[in-house]
């Protein structure tokens, strides 16, 4: 099945492209390569986002919404190749047979009628957000409680595990899980009720069963889209979104709407054991967030450094309409770090030196381990333009180096380490990229430590604006 054309596409220009429908499925097509890749860099950039908005019979509303495509640029030494491919979910097969959306998603309402609501929770599974290994395989997730498993080489769909309907029920779930060094996937979940619990559960390789870590209990759970991972410990932020447990229920709104913003109760970061479950607590301000830069502890101190935000406006900042418009970022994010010492109950921020960014990126072999120095994100332009720009921050000094392809939107820079390299920043970023005037999407690679681009990939059609990217070295 192809995308569907948007009727917008006329009347969208530059760089906002990269926010409309259209992009093909492709078996095998070359990759033009400007510059000079790395020697060590073989294997495969996985790219994961929204890609169909629009369909004969109805649309989506928000860039979170679109149907999941998966795409692989293959490095060798031979060159690059690309491949992509829909996501075969069950939202996305019944949608477009139907020629009309089927399920609500994050900002989209649940068309289904209130005697399918009232008969079965009606939950979309169309993972166009995260990428993770689980042993040996690979999964993608949104932020409900089903992993959706998918062939890295030939993005091929395979089995559906929906976590949401067995003995320890789950409805929702962050999008960022972590591997463990074992193979295992972590993650939090979320059931509603009249008293909300979070989960932080394990699932172990070659099974479908979690196990329950740890348990987290408040009258209404906050937003959750990721977590934090120090040694020995999950950090789990409770954002001052809380989620209406009726509405989710038996309500038409979608995703998003079902949450509000109550700044009375105030935030919380929660620390878990990995060992025990036992968890500990702190409060914050009222914040929301979508995800951390890292986790670490410090002593008898846990750490956390995360990207906050005053409100919850930035969902609305980021509804299809106002990016295909090109309207300006009305929120904007804060690099914080917030130290939690055991035997005291409030958490102490202090704002992060250097650059706010998104969509934040360490060494991965630091994550859970240890402390990284140098983190990279992107940035908002002066004019509240959406990722204008690439940033390196030293997290000790707070310097900035920044990167920037004039006139173009700059996605996730994943940071891809030198093997045998030691140093934080001993690697590369591959950062995908939209200018005003490109005909297709253009991957910058970057020198991680200097910030300098050695080379750049064009791939062969605009890639959809995604959210996050993965390197199977494989």
């Amino acid at each position: 099945m192809s995308a569907v054309p948007t009727p917008q596409a006329n009347a969208v220009p530059g760089r906002a492209r990269g926010f409309l429908s259209g992009a093909r499925e492709i078996d095998d097509a070359g990759v033009g390569v400007q510059g000079a890749l790395p020697p060590w860099l073989r294997g495969t950039l996985l790219l994961n986002g929204p890609a169909l908005w629009e369909l004969p019979g109805g649309r989506l509303e928000h860039w979170f919404d679109g149907y999941a495509m998966w795409h692989a640029l293959r490095i060798d030494g031979a060159g690059v190749r690309y491949r992509s491919r829909f996501c075969a979910s069950q939202s996305y097969r019944r949608s477009v047979a139907a020629g009309a959306p089927v399920f609500g998603e994050f900002g989209t309402a649940n068309p289904a009628g209130l005697l399918a609501r009232l008969r079965a929770p009606q939950v979309t599974d169309n993972p166009a957000v995260v990428m993770s290994r689980h042993g040996e395989r690979w999964l993608s997730v949104t932020e409900t409680p089903s992993l959706t498993y998918f062939d890295p080489r030939t993005l091929q769909t395979l089995e559906r595990l929906d976590l949401g309907r067995r003995e320890e029920p789950m409805h929702l779930m962050s999008a960022h899980g972590f591997t463990l060094p074992d193979g295992s996937y972590l993650n939090v979940a979320t059931a509603l009720g009249p008293k909300c619990e979070m989960k932080l559960f394990r699932l172990a390789p070659g099974t479908t069963r979690p196990q329950v870590i740890g348990r987290m209990r408040m009258p209404k759970s906050g937003y959750t889209h990721g977590f934090g991972l120090a040694p020995g410990h999950a950090l789990v932020w409770e954002t001052a979104l809380r989620a209406q447990p009726l509405a989710f229920r038996f309500g038409a709104k979608s995703y998003a709407d079902n949450f509000r913003w109550e700044p009375d109760g105030g935030s919380a970061i929660h620390a878990v054991a990995l060992d025990t479950g036992a968890v500990r607590s702190w409060r914050i301000a009222p914040m929301m967030a979508f995800h951390a830069t890292q986790a670490w502890a410090d002593g008898g101190d846990l750490v956390l450094e995360i990207a906050t935000y005053d409100d919850g406006v930035v969902f609305d900042d980021l509804r299809l309409e106002r990016r295909r418009a090109g309207l300006p970022m009305r929120s904007s994010m804060r690099h914080v770090r917030y130290r939690l010492r055991d035997g005291r109950r409030d958490a102490e921020p202090e704002p992060i030196a250097g650059a706010a960014i998104e969509l934040q990126q360490v060494h991965p072999e630091r994550i859970g381990r240890g402390r990284a120095r140098v983190c990279w994100g992107a940035g908002n332009g002066d004019r509240g333009e959406l990722f204008d720009c690439t940033h390196r921050v030293d997290l000790d000094s707070g310097a900035v180096t920044t990167w920037r392809r004039p006139g173009a939107t700059h996605l996730e820079p994943l940071f891809v380490p030198r093997p045998g390299g030691a140093a934080d920043d001993d690697g590369v970023l591959l950062v995908p990229t939209l200018a005003d005037g490109d005909e297709t999407t253009v991957v910058g690679v970057l020198d991680a430590r200097t910030m300098n681009c050695v080379a750049e990939l064009r791939a062969p059609q605009i890639v959809p604006f995604g959210f996050h990217a993965a390197f199977h070295w494989a």
